[in-house]
């Protein structure tokens, strides 16, 4: 176990004795493969390689971030995990952003749907240009970041 401080909060965090990824929780059900996150990326196009790459500078703007490679995934995370990229597809990339309720007025997701046995509601995004990280998706983004922080 080890203790990480967090603006003056004091959070104990394990560490996964095998892969020596960080969770929140001792003995986290995780991925404890070789999988990077390149692999996602391999016999992708440019275009969406790009995509990929603004997505990831737009988080960056709003704080620092990790990537974490699962076995079907990309995991983002601050001080947890906070958001999913679930598909990168041919011309488009697939994210999930998970918030404790719905936000069913908005113009940008395209499905929301809870989580079997959680209070977990995903929010499904799709983004096929870099100008879909409109100012709508860019507050959900900020908002999904904030959950990621330790509290």
């Amino acid at each position: 176990m080890a203790t990480q401080t967090f603006d003056n909060l004091s959070l104990t965090m394990w560490t996964c004795t095998s892969c020596h990824q960080i969770f929140k929780h001792t003995n986290q059900i995780h991925y404890c493969g070789d999988k990077t996150v390149n692999d996602f990326l391999i016999g992708k196009n440019e275009e969406v390689i790009d995509l990929f790459n603004h997505f990831i500078l737009r988080y960056r703007e709003i704080g620092e971030i990790k990537l974490q490679a699962t076995k079907s995934m990309i995991a983002i995370m601050a001080d947890q995990r906070f958001a999913y990229i679930i598909k990168i597809g041919k011309d488009f990339i697939d994210i999930v952003l998970p918030f404790k309720k719905p936000f069913e007025d908005n113009l940008c997701f395209r499905k929301i749907a809870l989580v079997p046995g959680s209070t977990d509601y995903n929010h499904h995004l799709r983004l096929y240009y870099p100008d879909d990280i409109n100012e709508e998706v860019f507050d959900y983004m900020k908002l999904a970041y904030a959950n990621g922080k330790s509290i």
